[in-house]
């Protein structure tokens, strides 16, 4: 398969490295996003020597060992010794006087978990090579808030990359790319179960369904990305107790605001939460959304999970293990994801998809009027003393544009629209622009002046 999307993070670096002399960025972002992938597509066959190096938890004596192989492989040398890891990485530096390298460090935390002044060190070598050598230097990671903290003001190597790139998930569209024989409403669901993982999408078979691929890799016995997700969040939140209980609280529960996490993940005390949450934010494993009209209110505002095949696996999979290990894999699926992902996961998971398309619209210039800012919107209905919130809002800077999304087997009709509208007049707002969103496309009568949208329309980018 020939890589797919990643055109701004290409761009970026190809810009990069087309400059002379000594050149850093820093690449980093979740596990499984392509960061690796990326920087491979990028650097090889460039008919410039590479030296890709994976650091190791081991010991720093083993890293230099290994790190000692890769140069020679690529620069073609036998017989070096280097006493530190540093070492290794200044002859390099100068090598690069001589020509043009690439250098990368994948999986830096490692090697700086083992030698904690190694940024201190890194620093001194840069600041010492910097104006005589060539090399074009990347440094990797998928510690997020490791890899933050190497470009704060109070690091040694603050100031020494030139770039710095966060390596989000892919959107619907590049997921889509991954399986493009799928129908579109098809493709929906399969972004709503899988996410924007490089990985994880690279393994949708499209011989089968989606029910048939959500098995296979997610809900059933032996379901690779499941056992993927256990494993590598195990390894990021080992340190982290109850936050098991708190992903689960919010994907399974759907609990959204703090209280209701706090409530549903039945942690002793809201410091805990607190505490944990912070971590989990850190670690980009979480997001915390708050209402575009209203950001600085926390009781309006709440959390959800980032990923979304880690958001399907505390919903479905996380406490009914017994029920999985108990039943047949089909039955499972019927039994306790079916319906649900049908009625509730994917379409919200769609309204996730027309934020990201209209974010795109928006990019283009093709949004009338331009969106400033797009996300969920709280309000007050004084007439049925309630309050609520829309989920998709565009603000413009002359008012708000609502939204409304369905993913129902049923065409958008005018009574569907004025019903839309009904609601959002009866909390007293007045809307600068309606736009409506639909899987199954409009039967509407007469011309009605709002902005419609197809899901043709939004998988065409």
């Amino acid at each position: 398969m020939s890589f797919i999307g990643r055109e701004e993070e290409q761009k970026a670096i190809h810009y990069l490295l087309s400059q002379d002399g000594f050149q850093g960025a820093i690449i980093y972002g979740r596990r499984r996003l392509g960061k690796t992938e990326l920087l491979k597509h990028c650097l090889l066959n460039q008919n410039v020597p590479c030296i890709f190096y994976q650091c190791s938890q081991e010991s720093e004596e083993s890293n230099v060992s290994d790190l000692t192989k890769a140069i020679e492989e690529a620069l073609s040398l036998s017989h070096l010794h280097f006493d530190s890891f540093v070492d290794a990485v200044a002859f390099v530096f100068e090598k690069a006087i001589e020509r043009k390298l690439y250098f990368v460090i994948d999986e830096y935390p490692y090697i700086r978990k083992i030698s904690p002044s190694i940024d201190s060190k890194l620093q001194r070598v840069i600041d010492q090579y910097r104006h005589s050598t060539h090399v074009c230097f990347f440094l990797c990671g998928s510690s997020v808030s490791t890899m933050e903290g190497l470009l704060s003001e109070g690091n040694p190597l603050y100031r020494r990359f030139a770039l710095s790139i966060l390596l989000k998930e892919m959107d619907y569209y590049d997921s889509s790319l991954f399986y493009p024989t799928f129908s579109l409403a098809d493709k929906v669901r399969l972004f709503a179960a899988f996410g924007g993982s490089p990985f994880y999408n690279s393994q949708i078979n499209e011989s089968l369904s989606v029910t048939e691929n959500i098995i296979l890799l997610l809900s059933g016995r032996f379901a690779a990305v499941a056992d993927d997700i256990t494993v590598n969040l195990k390894n990021e939140i080992v340190k982290i107790n109850n936050a098991n209980a708190v992903f689960a609280s919010i994907a399974e529960k759907r609990a959204f605001h703090y209280s209701d996490i706090l409530a549903e993940s039945h942690l002793p005390s809201s410091s805990i939460l607190s505490d944990v949450l912070e971590k989990l934010l850190s670690m980009d494993l979480i997001e915390y959304v708050c209402p575009i009209n209203d950001k600085n209110n926390k009781t309006k505002s709440g959390y959800q999970i980032k990923d979304n095949a880690m958001r399907f696996f505390y919903r479905y999979i996380f406490r009914n293990q017994s029920e999985r290990a108990l039943l047949s894999e089909e039955m499972f699926f019927r039994d306790f994801i079916q319906n649900d992902f049908e009625s509730e996961f994917v379409p919200k998971a769609f309204e996730t998809v027309a934020k990201q398309y209209l974010i795109r619209r928006n990019k283009r210039g093709e949004n009338k009027p331009l969106l400033l800012d797009i996300g969920t919107y709280w309000y007050d209905s004084p007439k049925k003393r309630k309050n609520g919130q829309f989920d998709v809002v565009g603000k413009t800077k002359d008012g708000y544009v609502f939204y409304e999304v369905k993913f129902t087997k049923e065409p958008i009709t005018n009574n569907v629209i004025q019903n839309e509208i009904e609601q959002v007049k009866e909390t007293t707002l007045t809307p600068v622009q309606y736009g409506f969103v639909s899987l199954s496309g409009f039967d509407l009568r007469g011309v009605v002046p709002y902005i419609l949208i197809t899901i043709e329309d939004i998988y065409q980018g």
